[in-house]
């Protein structure tokens, strides 16, 4: 058993993140979203045909190399032979709405690309292991960063559907118009979710990333949303010396593991947080919880453990249930509730 574990079932799922890693980033996928979006006005999409030659003359790839990714791709179950036509390749069933379509609920694209980043940046942690060293957030590649924001949004919107499921009048307070903060909005991805479903709230949204602040106007724009959406490349605690304004709901969507890795740092930034949120205002806070390698494993968290595998060497530093709860707590916020279903969890935090 241990043989069939390793030999073959981690082996074709080891394949199968490299396959899906490449295709993704070569562009493979997204042209195949593209095209089964163009037919989804007609009729619901479960699969996309395509050819080889199709692929090298649209993303201008050379043949020989596709073959050969496409043949592991078959045998990893992620495309299979379209008999209908002659050497024709189409998805296996589901793929289409798990790999490719990014607006299907059950897409894992990001989080397979994610996985497949640790193979990109191997060189980088095989030398923090000799040297100790980490770095910051913004050392990642500017495509690589965009990625992981887009597959964090993911957990943006499961964190949205809990809100409106168990915080009712929040929800209606939002509905009718509210003023929200996101700190560190970064692409605008996690923004884009909330400002799509609360039409009537006004939105600010910091980082500094300028790269990211760069991409989250080009969204407001695109959605002619400058009536109610600002974005802008400010630090946290320049913007809070320099607004009056307090906020009804302020987002921080795994934001907080990124920070410079000095508790006084984050506890900084979490009273800068207070400060800014009205006195029955909430704070939203979405953060992966990581206990101790060696404490007992409760529950299914290989993705949250990836999350750490993957950005330790970027410097970011992830908490307990325990410890993050204590330090939200010495920001002076009196309540604190760990709001989860299944796999989904964000704190709900308040000043009473």
């Amino acid at each position: 058993q241990q043989m069939k574990k390793f030999a073959i079932t981690n082996m074709r799922g080891f394949q199968s993140v490299l396959v899906f890693g490449i295709g993704k980033h070569l562009g493979i996928f997204n042209y195949l979203f593209d095209k089964g979006k163009s037919f989804t006005d007609k009729a619901k999409i479960n699969t996309v045909s395509f050819t080889l030659k199709e692929l090298s003359e649209k993303l201008n790839l050379d043949l020989n190399y596709l073959d050969a990714w496409l043949h592991m791709s078959f045998e990893c179950g992620i495309f299979e032979i379209d008999e209908s036509s002659e050497r024709t390749a189409k998805t296996s069933p589901h793929i289409f709405d798990i790999l490719i379509n990014r607006n299907h609920r059950y897409y894992v694209g990001g989080t397979i690309s994610n996985f497949y980043k640790i193979v990109r940046y191997q060189e980088r942690i095989l030398e923090g292991f000799k040297s100790g060293k980490t770095g910051a957030i913004l050392d990642m590649l500017p495509e690589e960063y965009k990625a992981g924001q887009q597959s964090s949004a993911r957990v943006g919107t499961l964190t949205e559907r809990l809100f409106a499921k168990y915080f009712i009048e929040d929800k209606e307070k939002l509905q009718n118009g509210a003023d929200v903060l996101e700190v560190g909005c970064g692409y605008g991805f996690n923004l884009e979710i909330w400002a799509n479903k609360y039409r009537k709230a006004n939105f600010v949204g910091i980082d500094v990333d300028p790269n990211g602040i760069k991409h989250a106007k080009m969204l407001v724009d695109g959605y002619n949303w400058s009536d109610r959406v600002i974005v802008d490349e400010i630090p946290l605690e320049k913007y809070v010396q320099m607004t009056d304004k307090k906020f009804d709901f302020i987002l921080l969507n795994q934001v907080l593991h990124e920070m410079v890795p000095d508790k006084n740092y984050r506890l900084g930034a979490l009273k800068n947080i207070y400060n800014l949120l009205k006195n029955d205002g909430l704070l939203i806070l979405c953060e992966s919880i990581i206990g101790d390698s060696f404490a007992p494993k409760k529950e299914f968290q290989l993705y949250d453990i990836m999350h750490k595998w993957l950005e330790f060497s970027f410097g970011a530093y992830f908490y307990d249930e325990f410890e993050l709860k204590e330090l939200i707590k010495t920001a002076r916020f009196k309540n604190i509730k760990l709001i989860k279903e299944r796999g989904s969890y964000f704190w709900a935090v308040r000043k009473q």
